[in-house]
């Protein structure tokens, strides 16, 4: 499965295969989807043609709000991935943990000041186009004033 290409001095896109069209598809139109297993209610992430907890070829995909917290991160000050980053740095990629299914995405998590980044920190999917047909599920930080409870 070769969900990734890249061109000499340009960003890694994804290349949508048979597990993962429906969820690049649904990424296309702003909606952030996971798969669930029909047999036994696992939720998923990446998408797979099989679950992982009972092997049920069975799988829906269920929408989910794309709200979570961050389960840790690293920051990037220097273009180790090549030069096609540089207009980023420094940035930030981070293990999201969703509250709605419990799955972990990791993703290019977008603040102003990586500095203020922590664990446990609110955050919720935005999507940014990476090319006309593909579209990035990142992150960004939640004001405490929208997390219910929080002043």
């Amino acid at each position: 499965m070769d969900m990734w290409k890249c061109h000499a001095g340009q960003k890694q896109l994804p290349v949508p295969d048979e597990d993962s069209l429906v969820f690049w598809e649904a990424c296309r139109r702003q909606r952030l989807v996971v798969q669930q297993c029909v047999a036994c209610q696992h939720y998923r992430f990446p998408p797979s043609p099989l679950c992982p907890a009972c092997l049920s070829p069975r799988l829906a995909w269920r929408e989910d709000p794309g709200r979570g917290e961050v389960e840790t991160f690293c920051v990037y000050h220097s273009e180790l991935a090549g030069p096609a980053w540089q207009p980023d740095l420094p940035y930030v990629v981070a293990v999201i943990r969703l509250w709605h299914t419990g799955v972990q995405m990791l993703s290019q998590l977008r603040c102003t000041d990586p500095g203020a980044i922590a664990i446990g920190m609110v955050v919720q999917v935005r999507f940014e186009p990476a090319s006309e047909q593909i579209m990035l599920p990142k992150f960004v930080p939640v004001a405490a004033s929208q997390i219910p409870g929080q002043a």
